[in-house]
């Protein structure tokens, strides 16, 4: 008889219904919440190359998948503040001047 394997996508919704049911209920930040829906849709969205990993751990999996995720948007941020900044500088400049 041949070894039965789990898709990776059962197991992935599976993981998702124990984060949710187990953790996230828990969770009083509401913010913490919203991330972790956002993050949780970023599994969905990229399911395929996560499947194709070969990390034998489904949660190590997911982390290492958040944390490339929220690394991207904390790039995003930076982005936006060096921007603001940079635009905030300008305006103190032309006050400066007056």
């Amino acid at each position: 008889m041949g070894r039965i394997t789990t898709s990776f996508r059962l197991k992935l919704d599976e993981a998702v219904s124990r984060i949710r049911t187990e953790l996230l209920s828990l969770v009083i930040d509401e913010k913490v919440r919203k991330g972790a829906e956002k993050i949780i849709k970023s599994w969905y969205s990229e399911a395929n190359a996560l499947s194709n990993f070969s990390q034998p751990y489904i949660f190590g999996t997911l982390t290492l998948f958040s944390i490339f995720s929220l690394q991207s948007q904390i790039a995003e941020l930076e982005e936006k503040l060096k921007e603001l900044n940079d635009k905030l500088l300008k305006i103190e400049e032309k006050v400066n001047m007056v």
